[in-house]
């Protein structure tokens, strides 16, 4: 499938240009989640079209929000904010987060229903709209891949059967990624159609390239965030990772799902530190201009587009 669907219709590879893979535009989390952590609301469409307006102006050309039913997806929101920066794609995701964000829904809600309500999201609209997702999530636990986990994956490939349109999985700190690839592929879902977020949370390479060599492709988001580590971890896991061959299998983004990340509500990086201070850092460690065109451009492209 070469057409792309985003907010505002359909668009080809060629129009995504620059792409963040995994972000947040705005959040109403459950009731439960925002009383025990606030700052989980990314609740202002002003704000976050400011943020977004910065992620243009640093050259990004397209945004995958990442926002699961789960989590606290709002499509009109969505919309509005995508519709203040129209230089800007903007992609929405169906299916779900992980099993901590559904709790006892999760078991209650039928797999079938949840495949139904998927499929509907990607072919007929979201919510009540002719708005559809472009993307299917899915997700697991740390270090645990219990049957609701399982559950959601099976989800997610029923859908990809049903549609076509690639799967970006949540990996709790990067954990359970080759589990949910080799499930994903068991359950007929083409490698090069899954993406799993989040992996330099745990930046082993020699497990990100057992997994890249399936021909899934693994995604770094963590820039800008010292609490996971320093940036010259990641820098050289993207430096080994594409001195050993596998450099077509990255994906790059940022997962700015808190508005203290966001300059526009207070806080940073911001959302477009990938792009300019991240980006910047890349080159003066000698990164060539073809690298960092592969990273942005390039590898979103061939994944969306489901090249090999």
């Amino acid at each position: 499938m070469t057409e792309i669907m985003t907010v505002n219709g359909p668009i080809t590879p060629d129009q995504l240009g620059i792409t963040d893979y995994h972000e947040h535009l705005y959040v109403e989390p459950p009731t439960w989640l925002h009383g025990k952590d606030p700052d989980f609301a990314l609740d202002s469409v002003e704000k976050s079209a400011e943020e977004l307006q910065s992620f243009a102006d640093a050259g990004g050309r397209t945004i995958c929000e990442l926002t699961a039913v789960d989590f606290g997806r709002n499509v009109g929101k969505i919309k509005a904010i995508a519709d203040k920066v129209p230089e800007v794609n903007v992609i929405m995701t169906a299916g779900y987060n992980r099993p901590h964000y559904m709790g006892r829904w999760g078991y209650a809600v039928a797999e079938a229903d949840m495949i139904r309500d998927t499929v509907r999201d990607l072919t007929v609209g979201i919510d009540g709209t002719d708005i559809k997702a472009g993307i299917i999530k899915c997700g697991t636990e740390y270090n645990n891949f219990n049957e609701m986990g399982q559950k959601l994956v099976r989800v997610a490939a029923a859908a990809y059967r049903e549609t076509g349109r690639p799967v970006i999985t949540h990996t709790t700190a990067g954990t359970m990624g080759y589990e949910q690839s080799d499930l994903l592929i068991e359950q007929g879902v083409d490698a090069h159609r899954i993406a799993l977020s989040h992996m330099d949370r745990n930046p082993d390479a020699p497990e990100h390239k057992r997994i890249a060599s399936l021909g899934v492709y693994v995604g770094y988001d963590c820039f800008g965030k010292s609490k996971y580590g320093p940036e010259s971890r990641r820098v050289t896991l993207i430096r080994d990772m594409i001195d050993s061959g596998h450099g077509q299998r990255l994906l790059i983004g940022n997962d700015l799902g808190r508005p203290s990340y966001w300059r526009a509500y207070g806080g940073g990086p911001g959302l477009d530190f990938v792009l300019t201070s991240f980006r910047a850092r890349l080159r003066q460690e000698g990164f060539t201009e073809d690298e960092l065109t592969m990273l942005f451009i390039d590898n979103p492209r061939r994944f969306f587009a489901g090249e090999r």
